[in-house]
């Protein structure tokens, strides 16, 4: 069952001619427009992205005001007060032991030994330790270990063994006299590694 164009009359021969000359030229206009068209669409798309990007910015930018008084604020609580004056770490560690000097004379205690500690770098900070070793009474050692952990800068007393001088079975201190006790301790403070001078 073939069909032919011979076999057409005449009118639906032109009928057919015109619908395949439509068919031609509006596949010739598709080839021509599409990539207008698709061109177009990236362009839209482009477009689209670029504004919704602008209005994040704009977003971001309202609040600058904001962050900028949070920041302030923040600047103005001063928290470098928590941190060794010194980043270099030898003057980190002198300024470590006057400090804890000072709160154990103050307190009435004896500092037989204190040493610095190699520095150990912990992101943006420095550990600077001391290790200490000294005598006092119970309760100087109570007001020495609360002078330590409650100055500024912080410190964190690490490592703390406390031993009675008088070790011995049946020692009993004489009426109204504390005895001492040997006190080997660790004191850390923090300071911001070298380059950190913000």
């Amino acid at each position: 069952m073939a069909f032919t164009v011979a076999a057409m009359a005449p009118r639906q021969s032109r009928a057919l001619a015109i619908l395949i000359l439509i068919v031609v030229v509006l596949l010739g206009l598709a080839l021509l427009v599409a990539p207008f068209v698709l061109l177009h669409r990236h362009y839209d798309l482009a477009i689209e992205s670029m504004q919704d990007r602008l209005e994040r910015y704009r977003r971001v930018a309202a609040q600058a005001p904001e962050l900028k008084n949070a920041l302030d604020t923040l600047r103005a609580k001063d928290g470098r007060r928590f941190f060794l004056k010194n980043t270099a770490p030898n003057l980190a560690g002198a300024e470590l032991q006057d400090m804890i000097k000072a709160a154990v004379e103050n307190n009435q205690g004896r500092i037989t030994v204190i040493q610095n500690t190699a520095p150990k770098d912990d992101g943006r900070f420095r550990q600077i330790g001391v290790n200490l070793q000294l005598f006092a009474t119970t309760p100087n050692l109570q007001k020495i270990l609360y002078a330590l952990e409650t100055q500024q800068p912080y410190l964190v007393i690490d490592n703390l063994t406390v031993r009675p001088l008088n070790a011995f079975r049946g020692f009993k201190p004489t009426a109204g006299n504390e005895p001492e006790v040997s006190v080997l301790l660790d004191a850390v403070g923090f300071a911001y590694a070298e380059g950190e001078k913000k």
